[in-house]
């Protein structure tokens, strides 16, 4: 018994390891955007596929499941388009200045 909790702790960590690394190269990516002026058009560039994966149809009733990742996702896609209609405000023509 102890070397499966091993082996679950073990895969837990590397898991855990790995959101951490991707969540840090995310800002990293950011800040790095930001500081040279380019965030706005990386912004446009993300959201119309944000928006195309959060209002993707739901699989049907016969459909395998995933467990529900698939609507974690979408959640997470509706959650950053949420951030960046309230972050941004209104759409100017003149891009982000």
């Amino acid at each position: 018994m102890d070397e499966v909790m091993n082996i679950l702790l073990i895969r837990f960590a590397i898991i855990v390891a790995g959101i951490a690394l991707l969540a840090v190269a995310v800002f990293s990516v950011a800040i790095v955007l930001r500081r040279r002026g380019r965030l706005g058009r990386a912004r446009g560039l993300v959201e119309p596929a944000l928006r195309a994966w959060a209002d993707r149809p739901a699989p049907g009733p016969g459909a395998r499941r995933s467990g529900g990742r698939s609507e974690l996702g979408r959640l997470a896609a509706r959650g950053a388009l949420h951030y960046l209609d309230h972050r941004t405000g209104p759409r100017r023509a003149g891009g982000d200045r």
